[in-house]
């Protein structure tokens, strides 16, 4: 048996990657500051899994995390999930914005991947994962922030798989593109039904809508397990071909 750790659980993605992991052969510990989401999810599931209330951007909360899921088994995944959306052109955003913005999205990956190497490596064995974005290199406008610090994610996967895989420690990004999640709901066009709001965004896709968080956490869950023994210091995107395009246009005629 071994612990795993999934960082913003409680909702969405991370939701959907708990419940995709938890096992009777793997014990996840789900952290969060949404202790009522935490809830909710932990009763949800069908293996027993512990929460833990923590913000991301407290290095302190990470140790937390990998104490509690040492409590029951050796460390073996981690998963850094948490995030916002931050929107904003750069004579937008102001250097507080700034700060907020990378404590959360990029300090919080690289609090979460120092504290899973130092505690994988006496195991000389783990797998972590980071969840990124294809704005790490294909941008919406008005994301400079969010996009920064997302290519800072993948760039900081590749150093840990470089440096670490003497030591038998994966690491891996995944790179999604527009995810139904309650994240997205917070940037759909207002004066819209849901659902007109989620085709819409969809157009974007070539496969004509957004994923499911399921979709995502089946990747995840691949890159965690011995399955993905080799892959290591790279990224998987995962965009129904929405980089591959590059920018919409109507389905070809059949």
């Amino acid at each position: 048996m071994i612990s795993a750790v999934v960082t913003g659980a409680a909702r969405g993605l991370g939701a959907a990657i708990v419940r995709r992991i938890a096992s009777p052969d793997v014990h996840v510990v789900a952290t969060d500051i949404d202790a009522d989401g935490l809830q909710v999810l932990a009763a949800s599931i069908a293996h027993p899994i512990s929460t833990l209330v923590g913000d991301v951007q407290d290095p302190q909360s990470h140790v937390e995390a990998a104490d509690l899921a040492e409590h029951v088994a050796p460390l073996g995944w981690w998963v850094n999930n948490a995030g916002i959306d931050v929107q904003g052109a750069a004579h937008e955003v102001e250097p507080r914005d700034l700060e907020s913005a990378l404590r959360v999205l990029q300090y919080g990956p690289m609090f979460g991947t120092c504290t899973a190497v130092r505690r994988m490596l006496p195991r000389r064995r783990g797998a972590i994962v980071n969840i990124s974005s294809i704005q790490a290199f294909s941008l919406w406008p008005r994301y400079f922030v969010y996009g920064a610090a997302k290519a800072a994610i993948t760039a900081m996967s590749r150093s840990v798989a470089v440096d670490y895989g003497p030591y038998g420690i994966r690491c891996n990004a995944v790179l999604p593109g527009s995810i139904d999640t309650p994240m997205l709901d917070g940037v759909l066009p207002p004066g819209l039904g849901r659902d007109e709001a989620l085709r819409r965004e969809g157009e974007v896709s070539p496969m004509g809508r957004v994923a499911s968080a399921d979709e995502i956490a089946a990747v995840v869950a691949f890159l965690l397990s011995d399955d993905a023994s080799y892959v290591s210091g790279t990224e998987i995107v995962v965009d129904g071909a929405t980089t591959a395009r590059g920018f919409p246009t109507p389905p070809i005629t059949l």
